[in-house]
């Protein structure tokens, strides 16, 4: 043979020693990696080593953790893209099959459809586009709520938020779950009438108050909605004004565009019976939306949803890093006393506001209604040696149609829950659904941050999850 072919053939003998060492390096990695994961051990630039199917898989077997894999992979690209392989397959899987798959497709992770995006903004959102301010959405859970475990979306940009309602979360479900009853159901709306003199003002309360007349006025009120019912009708009077404090199922829609459409109806009657009546405005404050009141704390909007678990006083003291005295004591002299001494008005919580506004965000429900709607008052109590713990808030006002959760993004978050839409069997599951997970997450919270305040872990957890390392 002639030197070329020599040549030739030590080049492809080279190729071919490569390629085998090659294959043999990955597969020795691989395994490596395998041992590594059973043995606790991580070490991001060999675990990058594999591929997506398995990475997901020993996500899957619990080897690794789907909260961690950004620092586990070194690609938080990636990790997002698995996390969501993950979750798609976990849903199904929680609901033992009862449950397709959500649809995250519509969640943008990559790439964005901002045409389709302004599209559905139109006439509907917002005026005077000029764009749209990324928001991170985490996931918590499983929260096993009611016998059904959720995947809660949180939209936030408040690090260590997730990280805590999650470790609530899993508390609440190696306790067995937690429960949860929907106390009432009505979004209200007041409207301002004046009269030329207290006396006629009165007589129109008088009036109200005859169940035939509140019947003729409740009659025309449901005359102009398939999915409302009006609940009750109640009064006050200041002087010449009288406010009517009309209430309404509406349904699965949050429902103030309905409840307002109704009381148009109802003016129309009243009016017609009292014509010296002057209809002031369509809202008099007595609603009362977007604003801390008395008479929500007191009396609901929207929904009224309690929820309550025992943690099992090992569990206190595993999972949560505290004690059943401890975080009692820490509960009693904050949520309740401390909020006395500020003289708050449904805020005999630690922060209840945090999660409600972040799922809010997520689901495309009214932010500025987190006023209202994160009103709650947290009791700890002992249960024989376990922990006995419970969250009422008196005025979630969430919807699952109208408004912002038309939009893709945010239906792809309910769907993630199971309550994107309007129920077509029972008008009004999905809000109550909502409504439930809303106050089944702020219990979740509650537990986790006053655990980290009765254990001092709340600084260096902030610390750790809350500032960039540049």
């Amino acid at each position: 043979p002639s030197p070329d072919s020599d040549q030739v053939i030590v080049r492809i003998t080279s190729l071919m020693a490569l390629r085998v060492l090659s294959s043999f390096s990955r597969s020795a990695l691989q395994r490596s990696v395998l041992r590594m994961s059973s043995s606790g051990t991580k070490t991001p630039t060999e675990y990058a080593a594999l591929t997506d199917a398995e990475v997901l898989k020993l996500v899957q077997s619990g080897k690794l953790s789907v909260h961690n894999l950004e620092k586990t992979l070194g690609d938080c690209t990636r990790a997002v893209d698995i996390r969501r392989q993950f979750l798609t397959g976990a849903v199904s899987g929680d609901s033992q099959g009862k449950r397709q798959s959500p649809t995250l497709s519509k969640l943008p992770w990559k790439d964005f459809d901002f045409n389709e995006f302004y599209n559905s903004v139109e006439g509907t959102n917002c005026e005077s586009v000029i764009g749209y301010v990324p928001v991170p959405v985490g996931v918590a859970g499983p929260l096993l709520l009611d016998g059904t475990p959720y995947r809660v979306p949180m939209a936030t940009t408040e690090g260590a938020l997730i990280a805590s309602t999650n470790r609530g979360c899993r508390a609440i479900s190696l306790s067995g779950g937690a429960r949860s009853a929907i106390l009432a159901n009505g979004m209200t709306r007041a409207p301002l009438l004046r009269f030329p003199s207290l006396a006629e003002a009165a007589a129109l309360k008088a009036w109200l108050s005859q169940p035939e007349n509140a019947g003729r006025v409740a009659d025309a009120f449901n005359s102009t909605t398939r999915f409302g019912k009006l609940q009750s009708i109640t009064t006050r009077i200041a002087g010449r004004n009288l406010y009517v404090r009309f209430a309404c199922n509406c349904g699965d829609a949050m429902g103030m565009n309905m409840v307002t459409k109704g009381c148009v109806a109802a003016l129309k009657v009243i009016c017609e019976e009292f014509p010296n009546a002057s209809v002031i405005s369509l809202s008099g404050n007595v609603c009362s939306d977007k604003k801390p009141s008395a008479v929500n704390w007191i009396e609901g909007r929207g929904r009224s949803v309690a929820a309550e678990v025992i943690i099992p006083k090992s569990i206190v003291e595993k999972t949560l890093k505290t004690t059943v005295r401890s975080i009692i004591e820490v509960n009693i002299n904050k949520n309740l006393v401390g909020s006395a001494m500020a003289g708050s008005l449904g805020g005999f919580n630690a922060h209840s506001s945090n999660i409600v506004s972040a799922i809010f965000l997520a689901t495309g429900n009214d932010i500025a209604q987190n006023v209202e709607s994160s009103t709650c008052i947290t009791l700890m109590e002992p249960q024989g040696d376990d922990l006995h713990v419970s969250v009422t808030m008196p005025s979630i006002e969430v919807g699952t149609v109208g408004g912002g959760t038309t939009l893709p993004a945010q239906a792809a978050c309910l769907d993630l829950i199971g309550c994107a839409g309007a129920n077509k069997v029972v008008t009004g599951a999905n809000a109550d659904m909502l409504s439930r997970v809303v106050a089944g997450t702020v219990l979740a919270g509650e537990l986790s941050l006053l655990a980290a305040l009765a254990s001092g872990d709340l600084l260096e957890s902030h610390m750790k999850l809350n500032r960039r390392k540049d």
